[in-house]
């Protein structure tokens, strides 16, 4: 028997049109300001993302993934998430989140920032990039930031 092999996907969503350029003046406090809470959940990710996937790969892209797409985790305060993947099919679902322009009316801008074979990993690097935002707004508020494990 041939075990299903799957891919998983580290994604964010940033809103770029709710940036007060004028307030800004360096990259870190782009970038924080960058990451907003999302209203969404995951069920409403995985619907745009099927609409996305049927939009721009038609019927046939959507029926080789259907089956084995599946939001495992999204963070609505963060704006992160972990959709799970068959193997051959990683990339189709990659650039139908790219693709993603609006969630629930909001400009949005979705990217991909860690693909690995095991979910472990992905939670790896999500907890890691929580760190460094968190770590970006203590120094932004001159806090103490927080220490590795």
């Amino acid at each position: 028997m041939v075990r299903l092999k799957t891919r998983y996907l580290l994604f964010e969503v940033l809103y770029p049109n709710e940036l007060e350029l004028e307030d800004l003046s360096d990259q870190e406090k782009t970038a924080v300001a960058l990451r907003q809470p999302s209203k969404v959940d995951a069920k409403a990710i995985t619907k745009l993302l099927r609409y996305s996937i049927e939009k721009y790969f038609g019927e046939y892209g959507l029926g080789v993934v259907a089956s084995t797409i599946a939001v495992k985790y999204f963070n609505p305060t963060t704006s992160k998430g972990i959709i799970r993947v068959s193997r051959p099919h990683f990339r189709l679902v990659w650039a139908a989140l790219s693709y993603i322009d609006k969630i629930e009316g909001r400009d949005c801008i979705i990217t991909v920032s860690r693909v690995s074979g095991t979910i472990k990993k992905v939670e790896q690097s999500a907890i890691a990039k929580n760190k460094e935002s968190l770590n970006s707004l203590e120094r932004l508020f001159d806090a103490e930031p927080i220490e590795e494990d």
